[in-house]
């Protein structure tokens, strides 16, 4: 089977460019950090094959996509634009947490504010290990390789993609849409929420 598819106070870290097609600006913004590894360059989507009666994921990736932009006139009176907070998780049809994919906040102990993330917070208590450093806004994609917190592959059913922001001087954005696994392609749009827009959520079998 296959997948078918307030306001806060942060202060700016930046890191690795990984998906082509990146605005210059966002890609000279980042830098590395080794533990974000469900990003997802489009030319090095990795595909594993595998047979499986119980309905799991056989091959490829799920790719979530988003732009994110800071608006300076969103609260916070303009001046310098600080990097988001971002969280992206999966949610089974029982709102229990499947896997986050990936957070990105301040490193080295800095995340006092990580709490500000809501709604990703409230589910994982601020489980941070699928985490990397924050970005400057851009438009990025992460990969689910349909597995869930302990690597195992998700079974067919309804699932929940999130993408959640906040960032100093700046509006909180969420949005998500369900996905069905169903041996299917999907091609999903995300509705735009404050900052976060053009968010689709693809996968081909």
């Amino acid at each position: 089977m296959e997948l078918a598819l307030s306001e806060s106070r942060f202060s700016e870290v930046s890191r690795r460019a990984m998906l082509q097609g990146l605005s210059a600006a966002a890609v000279l913004g980042l830098v590395g950090c080794s533990s974000d590894s469900s990003v997802l360059p489009s030319s090095q989507a990795s595909s594993t094959s595998e047979s499986s009666s119980t309905a799991t994921v056989a091959a490829g990736e799920v790719a979530i996509s988003f732009t994110y932009t800071a608006n300076s006139s969103s609260g916070g009176g303009g001046g310098m634009v600080r990097n988001p907070y971002i969280a992206v998780w999966v949610e089974d049809s029982a709102g229990a947490l499947v896997k986050t994919i990936s957070v990105w906040h301040l490193q080295n102990g800095q995340d006092r504010w990580l709490s500000e993330l809501a709604k990703w917070y409230a589910l994982t208590s601020g489980d941070t290990t699928s985490s990397g450093a924050t970005r400057a806004p851009g438009s990025y994609t992460l990969a689910w390789d349909g597995t869930n917190s302990s690597g195992t592959k998700v079974s067919n059913g309804t699932y929940t993609i999130f993408i959640e922001a906040i960032r100093e001087h700046g509006p909180y954005s969420v949005t998500s849409t369900e996905i069905s696994v169903t041996g299917k392609a999907i091609n999903q749009k995300l509705s735009d929420n404050n900052e976060i827009s053009s968010a689709t959520v693809t996968f081909q079998p």
